[in-house]
């Protein structure tokens, strides 16, 4: 099953046979009352304000608004009785205080504008229903606040136990947006005819050096499907990824900051052609083939006059689409004189391309593209290039996510050099999804009955 995302702050659209509400953790919180299955909805704004009503139970005792008192200022709480529910966005309803019909006979006592979602807070001890949306006290104020606006954007899922967890923000989604914002720049200055502050885009290569040397943040980040073919984020995918493989080279630091400020600044020709071009909805014919070629010129052109710091990077630019061989364009230059660099953009271009959608076709995953890469070592790229990329990004990269054939869910700790595809695992959930106590790794090259059944998404782990 593939993945379709609608930009980073919007819900995933997965197909459901129960729906279940989700967002990426990093915008807003997951809510699910299934672990398998997600529906879709509209993220609310950040600033954006939930009112909730209030049920209490009937011995006077306030716990559902003592809790709430200490959730964040996006949750008002509206009432505490059944009148006065106009403005309400969700209702919450002591399990006490819920009447034997169930949320069925509770909403039909109620006004006929009703239509919010229902979430029945169950107290200690007390028997959950089974034909309603619950959760259990104890739960922090964080939670229930979570839950409440994920109920407010999206309704109702199917009955069962609501869990909740909060947005994460992990510092490489904000680096990677940054990323994008400066190639989206660097694009909006070329349509201008202008090079958009070298400098400025300098330091962030530097810091995109630093954090891919931390951790693969990023990668995973750079690796994610994502809906819609967009020059901005295909550029910042680029820079990762050619970031990457300098490392993998061991090439000196200041080239691996080259090459990734090249990657975002690679494709400043494409904006030079029209619309209709780049973005055409099929396979291009030859005559539209041949225009798309000059675009390497028309970038390189651009860059006419740039500050002599930077002359390295028209080379660059101009180079990335040739090919060892001979084959490629625009002057069809053989290995040696092909900038090194400019092969790293021109590898990381292709496998970039490969893993992610466009408009003639599905993405490819990170496996297949991988294996498709592969071929072209030796006739289309220098096969230390690709064995580089192999070792660096791997089918399952540091740090991401995969789920077993066991049914347990860990993170990937090692690879494996020798085969892609059997890394080290730290098991973090069991395969009924509980946290694992203790984490236990598994080597896979020395557990062969154990495989990866497929990766995942930080979305997709348990919420616990």
């Amino acid at each position: 099953m593939r993945h379709r995302w609608f930009g980073r702050d919007r819900v995933r659209l997965v197909r459901a046979a129960e729906p279940v509400i989700g967002w990426h953790p990093e915008t807003e919180p997951i809510i699910a009352t299934d672990r398998n299955s997600w529906m879709t909805g509209q993220p609310l704004s950040p600033d954006q304000r939930v009112l909730v009503a209030v049920i209490e139970p009937g011995d006077g005792t306030t716990p559902i608004r003592d809790l709430l008192a200490g959730a964040d200022s996006s949750v008002d709480v509206l009432v505490s009785d059944e009148g006065g529910l106009a403005n309400a966005q969700v209702l919450i309803v002591a399990s006490s205080a819920l009447p034997g019909g169930g949320p069925d006979e509770l909403r039909a006592g109620l006004a006929a504008e009703s239509d919010f979602p229902i979430l029945v807070v169950v107290e200690s001890q007390a028997e959950p229903p089974s034909d309603a949306v619950w959760m259990s006290l104890p739960a922090s104020a964080a939670a229930v606040s979570a839950t409440c606006r994920g109920l407010a954007a999206a309704g109702s899922p199917a009955p069962g136990q609501l869990r909740a967890r909060s947005p994460g923000g992990p510092a490489s989604s904000v680096l990677y947006g940054e990323i994008v914002a400066a190639a989206s720049k660097v694009l909006s200055a070329a349509r201008e005819g202008e090079v958009a502050d070298l400098g400025e885009i300098r330091l962030l290569a530097e810091r995109v050096h630093s954090h891919l040397l931390r951790d693969n943040g990023l990668v995973n980040q750079s690796l994610e499907p994502h809906g819609e073919f967009g020059l901005a984020s295909h550029s910042a995918n680029v820079a990762i990824i050619a970031g990457k493989i300098g490392l993998g080279l061991a090439i000196g630091v200041e080239d691996i900051v080259r090459v990734i400020l090249a990657g975002i600044v690679h494709d400043i020709g494409m904006v030079r052609l029209s619309d209709s071009l780049v973005q055409k909805p099929g396979r291009l014919d030859p005559e539209e083939q041949e225009l798309l070629r000059t675009h390497p010129i028309l970038g390189a052109e651009l860059l006419d006059g740039v500050d002599q710091r930077y002359a390295w990077l028209q080379t660059i630019i101009l180079q990335e689409h040739e090919r060892i061989q001979g084959q490629g364009y625009p002057t069809g230059l053989l290995g040696a004189g092909i900038d090194p660099l400019a092969q790293i953009i021109g590898l990381s271009d292709v496998f970039e391309a490969l893993s992610h959608p466009r408009a003639y076709r599905s993405p490819y995953t990170a496996l297949e593209a991988l294996e498709q890469v592969s071929e072209m070592k030796g006739e289309y790229f220098e096969p230390g290039m690709v064995a580089a990329l192999v070792n660096e990004i791997s089918a399952f990269p540091l740090d991401s996510y995969v789920q077993l054939s066991t049914g347990e869910i860990g993170q990937v700790v090692g690879t494996n050099p020798e085969n892609i595809l059997r890394p080290e695992i730290l098991v973090r959930w069991d395969a009924a999804w509980n946290p694992a106590d203790p984490p236990k790794r598994i080597d896979l090259a020395l557990a062969p009955d154990v495989t990866v059944a497929r990766a995942l998404l930080e979305a997709e782990l348990p919420i616990t």
